[in-house]
């Protein structure tokens, strides 16, 4: 019988996953294994509320995609109107926010000249988020549903929806149709009623964690082997103290008792590395450590006592969501994630003004520093304070694609497969929606240009945003006839 180290990657998983029988972990990550033949396709939705700082955040020129690492908003006014970008262009901020992914400047692109053209509501905000992911169709869904459903494969889920803090946003839920841009298919809103991604992670991987590599328990890898290792080696090292005490008789005892313990240790240690072998044909270890006591989930988002409507945990929330979607996409959980930083109308709860500075973004100048009341007010603080806002939201979509990147993928990483669209409601503040912040990183296995930035106006007018939808579920193959009310794709993405 072949020993589980000398197998195949292939081999190995589909040995696991018949006897651990369909529907687990294991019979999932057969589909994994042989992601490289059957070329599985991923999607991000990265979604932060009022846009961009528009001339900290779009390139200099169209063409090559060029971020300028000395661009600088100290004593500037980082102006947003609602003409196009194009025509008041500020070459020495520009991509000032872009600055933090720089070193993946060869992986993503942008593109202008898009309109959110908003969906009937009773307010300005709802039209707009309603509008968001939908294409102004709701019933039909938003990007990440229609998506999930088509790319779902053999994934047990069609997609997860992290949403992040919300007790300062009007104390309504993610799942608020004033916030919430995620619509289900056939009507409806969904999410996190605590605006929590512990609730994604405990309904992906639930109160055990993710699993290890090897199939075994979510709580420490090789936790049992490791441990007889050091007691071991521990033992032989206080043998060998002590052999020489006690005369020849006793010498000769520990000697013996010492080649003993030294044949178990070096046995011991080649079943842990062969454990770690197999354990690498599995896939890669992706789990990350939860804080105490994050598992239970149970309160309210009014209760200010619990750890996810505390201001000094948004950033561990965010890395939480991230880490969230790199494991669920590492064992094939899910291949569609979206996640959501925040919301319109900040103005409430107990750090209503302060939301950003109580987080830690560093750099943030004297004043109000939430979204909604940077995304009202042309101060020049507070445009200065929403550029280095916004300059921190990309540093944290930088760590995403690094740890895509560090993921083993078939013959490449997650990265090479997956593809990452940046969206929001509005394009910049008092409402506008004219040149939607979109960008896309990674190429969604080779049918994406990357390194570009480009211009989509048609004629000098602004395109539908459903445009730009439409031509993202074109690269990642989704088949549709529309999305929302667009039937002509954007397709200067495209390969």
């Amino acid at each position: 019988m072949k020993r589980f180290n000398s197998l195949s990657r292939r081999d190995l998983i589909k040995q696991t996953a018949a006897v651990a029988g369909a529907g687990t972990l294991s019979a999932s990550m057969v589909e994994r294994a042989l992601a490289a033949d059957t070329n599985f396709k991923r999607v991000i939705v990265w979604y932060v509320p009022e846009g961009c700082a528009q001339q900290a955040f779009w390139p200099r020129n169209t063409g090559n995609l060029v971020i300028n690492e000395a661009a600088s908003i100290n004593g500037k006014n980082p102006q947003s109107k609602g003409s196009s970008i194009r025509g008041y262009v500020d070459a020495n901020q520009a991509t000032y926010c872009l600055q933090p992914l720089k070193k993946h400047e060869a992986d993503i692109s942008l593109y202008s000249g898009f309109k959110n053209n908003g969906a009937d509501a009773d307010d300005p905000h709802k039209q707009v988020v309603n509008s968001a992911l939908t294409g102004s169709k709701t019933n039909e869904g938003s990007i990440d549903q229609i998506l999930g459903k088509k790319l779902q494969g053999s994934s047990p889920v069609p997609s997860i929806y992290s949403a992040i803090w919300g007790h300062h946003v009007h104390n309504r839920g993610a799942n608020d149709d004033y916030l919430s841009p995620v619509r289900k298919v056939g009507g409806g809103t969904t999410g996190s009623s605590n605006w929590n991604p512990m609730e994604t992670y405990k309904f992906v991987f639930g109160n055990d964690g993710i699993p290890a590599p090897s199939g075994g328990s979510g709580a420490i890898p090789y936790g049992e082997r490791q441990t007889t290792v050091q007691i071991l080696k521990a033992m032989e090292a206080r043998l060998e103290a002590i052999k020489c005490v006690g005369g020849a008789q006793a010498h000769s005892k520990y000697e013996t008792l010492l080649a003993s313990y030294t044949k178990l240790e070096k046995e011991t240690s080649a079943l842990l590395l062969a454990d770690e072998e197999a354990a690498k044909n599995n896939g890669p270890d992706v789990r990350f450590p939860i804080p105490n006591n994050w598992l239970n989930t149970n309160g309210t988002r009014t209760d200010l006592s619990k750890y996810w409507n505390k201001p000094e945990n948004f950033e561990k929330l965010m890395d939480i969501a991230i880490q969230t979607t790199v494991a669920s996409f590492a064992l094939d959980r899910t291949r569609v994630s979206m996640m959501q930083f925040s919301g319109s109308g900040t103005d409430k709860g107990p750090v209503a003004r302060d939301h950003y500075r109580k987080i830690g973004v560093p750099g943030l100048e004297a004043g109000d520093v939430n979204d909604h009341y940077l995304g009202h007010d042309p101060d020049p603080k507070r445009r200065r304070n929403q550029a280095r806002i916004f300059r921190w939201y990309y540093s944290k979509l930088s760590q995403l694609i690094d740890q895509l990147k560090a993921v083993p993928d078939g013959s490449g990483t997650l990265f090479d497969s997956t593809l990452i669209v940046t969206a929001s409601e509005f394009s910049m503040y008092n409402h506008r929606s004219n040149d939607m912040p979109y960008m896309i990183c990674g190429n969604g296995g080779g049918a994406f240009k990357t390194g570009q930035y480009l211009d989509a106006r048609s004629g000098g007018s602004f395109r539908n945003s459903a445009d730009f939808f439409y031509g993202v579920t074109e690269g990642l193959g989704a088949n549709l006839n529309h999305f929302g009310t667009s039937t002509n794709a954007y397709r200067g993405m495209l390969v």
